[in-house]
């Protein structure tokens, strides 16, 4: 992956770390599927199908985004994974009114504003903003919009007041500008207590509390991450940082 000088606009987008947590389903293994998208080779892949993905939403969008979480080495064929499925997402989220559709798309949204850089970072953690208010608009209970947008709260909260600004102002990420920690943490309560078996739920909650200087409670939400069995590579992903924080935390 290259690696490039960290001016201050540089700094914004690189510090802008969203990503969703992606729960998987309980319908067991897939028949093994060959993919292939322009510029990228063959890939064959046997994931568990994510809950995300509903009827309605083609196989190739979970697939594309599940084979990109596994090739991070590979930036240009990760990117290319990523730009294909999205460009399915948005084709099958079409109808303004189907909820489960438009949340198929902000999850890619979401992993491109995650692995991507640069202004294209903003420009998906804008565009994930704005998906996530039309379906929290139609859907106040959705628990798994109010995870992202507690998520996009945070990172942007991170940020120092220069790269915050340059974020909001020169990168596209205007929609940004109202993020604040309580907002972050209303909408991540909100998300772990609908969904507790989310353990990205737990993970970021916990994150939140470090950020805010309450590292006890910050355990408490570990201790849920640390106990549940990972089923997906993601959610491996997921404990390894609980259990990296865990420790950084003294305990």
């Amino acid at each position: 992956m290259r690696t490039e000088a960290r001016g201050p606009v540089a700094t914004a987008c690189a510090t802008l770390v969203l990503g969703l947590g992606i729960p998987s389903g309980s319908l067991g293994a897939q028949e093994l599927r060959r993919i292939t998208v322009p510029a990228v080779a063959p890939l064959v892949i046997d994931p568990a199908k994510p809950t995300w993905a509903v009827e309605g939403v083609p196989d190739t969008v979970w697939l594309l985004a599940k084979a990109s979480s596994e090739v991070l080495d590979d930036e240009d064929r990760m990117k290319a994974l990523l730009d294909s499925a999205e460009s399915q997402a948005r084709a099958a989220g079409e109808e303004e009114d189907n909820v489960a559709r438009r949340f198929a798309l902000a999850v890619v949204l979401g992993m491109r504003a995650n692995k991507e850089g640069g202004r294209t970072r903003v420009h998906k953690a804008a565009d994930l903003h704005k998906e996530l208010e039309v379906i929290l608009e139609r859907a106040p209970d959705h628990a798994g919009a109010h995870h992202p947008i507690g998520r996009l709260h945070a990172g942007i909260r991170r940020m120092n007041r220069v790269t915050r600004w340059i974020a909001t102002n020169l990168l596209g990420g205007g929609v940004l500008k109202t993020a604040t920690w309580e907002l972050a943490e209303q909408n991540l309560l909100f998300a772990e207590e609908r969904a507790p078996e989310v353990s990205d739920h737990h993970l970021q909650l916990a994150n939140l509390y470090r950020d805010t200087d309450r590292p006890e409670l910050a355990l408490l939400e570990l201790e849920h991450v640390i106990e549940m069995r990972p089923t997906s590579v993601m959610e491996e992903a997921v404990q390894d940082e609980a259990l990296a924080l865990r420790e950084k935390l003294g305990r």
